[in-house]
């Protein structure tokens, strides 16, 4: 069997390259990349370590994953049960390359730019705030009235305050003395203007029919205008 495992160590070897090293005869381990030629970014990387059994294949080989890049430990555990199952699935015969393709579909699935990771969660987050429904306190008839009631009584001070300060038109007229002074203006010019009588406008009307050419009006029947005076 050791010539068996030989054979399989050398496949590897051809295979994975520059992420085989071998630490012993019984001793090696693989890094594994999304892309291991290099020409689009590795976010995240495992190494598989494997520790061959005196049996090997006839019993799985002692299997451990090492977090490389872009991940913990606890990150990979549910992977390490899964690859030790596989390993059990295929004793008998040579299976670290089955179990490197397990390992290799799942960095593929998980290279993921934890920037860009980062950014659709705080986007994710904000769309879920969005929609959040309002959570307030439901106004039901009974909390409306007892608001309504209490605004009220609140109020009351303010309106009978604002009720006392305010002045009647008398007591405005007897504060305010330029209102008195304005009455005894209006008073004045109106007895001015009951003075005006026709007599008194007469003398004007007379000088100003002196200047009107009639004979304009010749064609038209001029009446003439009495004035009588006022009594």
């Amino acid at each position: 069997m050791s010539e068996e495992k030989d054979m399989e160590v050398e496949a590897l070897s051809a295979i994975y390259m520059d992420h085989f090293n071998s630490i012993d005869s019984d001793h090696v381990q693989i890094t594994l990349l999304p892309n291991p030629g290099g020409d689009e970014p590795n976010f995240v990387a495992i190494i598989l370590d494997i520790i061959f059994s005196v049996d090997y294949p006839n019993s799985i080989p002692k299997i451990d994953l090492i977090p490389h890049l872009g991940l913990e430990k606890e990150d990979i555990l549910e992977l390490q049960g899964k690859v030790i199952q596989e390993a059990e699935n295929n004793i008998g015969m040579s299976m670290i390359f089955i179990l490197c393709g397990l390992i290799k579909e799942w960095v593929d699935e998980n290279n993921i730019d934890p920037d860009l990771e980062e950014s659709e969660q705080s986007s994710s987050s904000e769309a879920e705030d969005d929609e959040r429904p309002f959570e307030g306190t439901p106004v039901t008839e009974e909390a409306f009235l007892a608001w309504r009631k209490k605004f009220i009584e609140e109020t009351k001070p303010f309106k009978k305050e604002k009720q006392l300060n305010k002045l009647t038109g008398r007591q405005l007229f007897e504060q305010d003395t330029s209102l008195n002074a304005s009455d005894s203006r209006l008073m004045e010019e109106g007895e001015e203007a009951s003075n005006i009588t026709v007599a008194s406008i007469k003398p004007k009307l007379e000088e100003v029919a002196a200047q009107v050419d009639w004979s304009l009006f010749a064609d038209e029947e001029i009446k003439d205008v009495d004035y009588e005076e006022e009594e």
